[in-house]
């Protein structure tokens, strides 16, 4: 029963609840009066019975009495009649004052509830339900300047998400195809260094065929020197047959000589002398055969020293030829070291390099894998966003603060805000519901 009661009273109007108060007032009034009528006509009765009996006296009480009484139920309506005026005058003033602010700041309410935040709430006088209507007032516009605000940044935040989705996707794109030229690059770089490392190889096994062609060519310009030597020995001894050779002319030629004076000392001499003369015969016979074979042998001798002289010749430009095949086989041997360390160091720095591209590969794909979480936050970010300008779209603004904020910037309308008075705000609600009702 209690809880009924109070479950009554808590869904009971303000109106009502006035009007019970008032009643309940009038009501209690009303019994007071009624029952003064009624104790005045009780005494007054009480009187007149009392009144024959005390004489004169008696009846000028009671006349007086009368009289007074006549006074007190004029005072009793008067009291009456006050208190119903004053119930109507609290009536109203409660309906004019309460329930009408009351109603307007709950129709206030609900507006905001259903997201109009654009519903005029002017201040009702001084009191406390006028400052409750300049709280709610206050209230709603900041609401509104909130709402406002979170419309703009909601919406610079979408705008925002798209630029950053739209670069994450196309640096995702780039990252992706770097990936891509990055292994093309690594596999092409493992084939640079096995090939440079081949060429090492090679040019090391060149260096060894120098060094063995330059100790064959060293070899070889010891055998030409050797040769030419033997050349210059040769055409030494050939000078030295040349000159037995003229020994032995000069010999066969004194021995002609000789055989011919034997035989003309043989023809002095006659018959004695013949065996003589066949002698000298002979010797000069040898000494001719000894002359020709003297001068054959000297054109032999000469031919041969001229033949040595040719080859001697050409030994010296061949042993010159090997001396600069020796240095120009230095020159390529020093050459091919140089080249042979060169390709080494090449290896070794494509090594690096390729240690390198590989760690920029892993780099890079793990820069892929940032870059495409970075495309999924700012895709969930865009969807929360477009979420929350779908939730903040459903309140309507005042046309000014929708007119302002409509294409402007971020710090720009936060600005213009700021500067807004309540009364600047009131006046463009005003405005609007007046376009309404028009």
């Amino acid at each position: 029963m209690g809880q009924a009661l109070r479950q009554s009273m808590q869904n009971m109007t303000m109106r009502l609840s006035w009007m019970l108060v008032l009643g309940t007032f009038l009501l209690l009034i009303g019994l007071l009066s009624g029952l003064g009528l009624f104790l005045l006509d009780q005494s007054a009765n009480a009187l007149a019975e009392l009144a024959p009996h005390a004489g004169a006296t008696g009846i000028e009480q009671q006349q007086a009495f009368a009289a007074i009484a006549d006074q007190v139920r004029l005072a009793i309506f008067g009291v009456l009649g006050a208190a119903i005026l004053i119930t109507i005058v609290v009536l109203r003033g409660v309906s004019v004052n309460v329930l009408r602010p009351l109603k307007r700041i709950v129709a206030g309410f609900d507006a905001m509830a259903y997201g109009d935040l654009s519903v005029p709430l002017d201040r009702l006088g001084g009191n406390e339900i006028g400052q409750l209507c300049a709280a709610v007032k206050a209230l709603q516009q900041r609401l509104s300047r909130t709402l406002a605000l979170v419309r703009l940044s909601s919406d610079a935040v979408h705008q925002g998400a798209q630029h950053i989705a739209t670069g994450n996707n196309a640096f995702s794109a780039r990252t992706e195809q770097q990936v891509a030229r990055l292994k093309k690059t690594a596999s092409r770089m493992q084939t640079l260094s096995s090939r440079v490392k081949q060429n090492a190889d090679h040019a090391h096994h060149a260096r060894r065929l120098v060094q063995t062609s330059a100790r064959t060519a060293g070899a070889g310009g010891e055998a030409i020197s050797a040769l030419v030597a033997t050349m210059h020995e040769l055409r030494q001894r050939s000078h030295q047959i040349t000159e037995i050779i003229n020994t032995i002319d000069a010999i066969a030629h004194q021995t002609h000589m000789l055989a011919l004076n034997a035989s003309a000392e043989a023809a002095r001499a006659g018959e004695h002398g013949q065996g003589f003369a066949l002698v000298a015969a002979e010797v000069r016979g040898l000494a001719g055969r000894s002359t020709d074979a003297a001068e054959e042998i000297r054109t032999l001798v000469e031919t041969s020293a001229t033949q040595v002289d040719v080859g001697t010749a050409r030994a010296e430009k061949v042993g010159e030829t090997f001396d600069e095949i020796v240095s120009a086989v230095h020159q390529i041997n020093t050459l091919m070291d140089e080249i042979a360390s060169s390709s080494q160091e090449q290896s070794h720095g494509i090594e690096q390099v390729n240690q390198a591209i590989a760690q920029m590969d892993q780099v890079t794909q793990q820069n892929a894998d940032l870059v495409r979480q970075d495309a999924k936050a700012a895709d969930q970010v865009e969807a929360e966003a477009e979420r929350l300008r779908k939730a903040v779209a459903v309140f309507r603004l005042a046309p000014e603060v929708e007119a302002h904020f409509t294409g402007n910037h971020f710090d720009e309308a936060a600005d213009w805000m700021e500067s807004l008075t309540p009364e600047d705000l009131a006046h463009s609600i005003r405005a609007r519901h007046r376009r309404r009702a028009a």
